[in-house]
């Protein structure tokens, strides 16, 4: 069966994931909540599987996260496009939201725009990320002239 919203192939199962990979990990504060971004790599560089976690463990949050982890791997070890799950995620709106001490990315509306924002910059070509309209400080700069 063939995904209507990015066309890939469905009932294709995922490789079994390699015992170790490598990674980067991300620790950040949104609003003053800190939180912890972990995205690990295929062999050829690309966007594997993804854990978040919210330092508030057993909140709601932290559930979510969980959650929002688990289906992104998903979805990537499916052949769902990075740039699909970034453009869904980016802005979207709900508390925290506000100042980050990542100067990439100083302002974030909630949690899962400051995710997607940080694995574009992290595992998508420039020229991909900007189209989404994920920017640096310098680049959001150049594009106002």
């Amino acid at each position: 069966m063939t995904c209507p919203t990015c066309g890939t192939d469905r009932s294709a199962a995922p490789e079994r994931r390699p015992r170790t990979r490598s990674g980067r990990t991300t620790s950040f504060t949104i609003g003053g909540a800190g939180f912890h971004l972990t995205g690990n790599a295929r062999d050829d560089g690309g966007l594997d599987e993804v854990f978040a976690r919210f330092d508030d463990e057993g909140s709601t949050l932290a559930g979510l996260l969980d959650a929002l982890s688990a289906v992104t791997s998903i979805g990537l070890q499916h052949g769902v496009p990075l740039d699909v799950l970034v453009e869904k995620l980016i802005n979207t709106r709900y508390e925290p939201m506000g100042r980050t001490d990542d100067p990439e990315i100083p302002e974030a509306s909630s949690v899962m725009d400051y995710t997607a924002r940080r694995l574009a910059f992290d595992f998508m070509p420039a020229e991909d990320r900007i189209k989404l309209g994920v920017l640096t400080p310098e680049e959001r700069a150049r594009a106002l002239g």
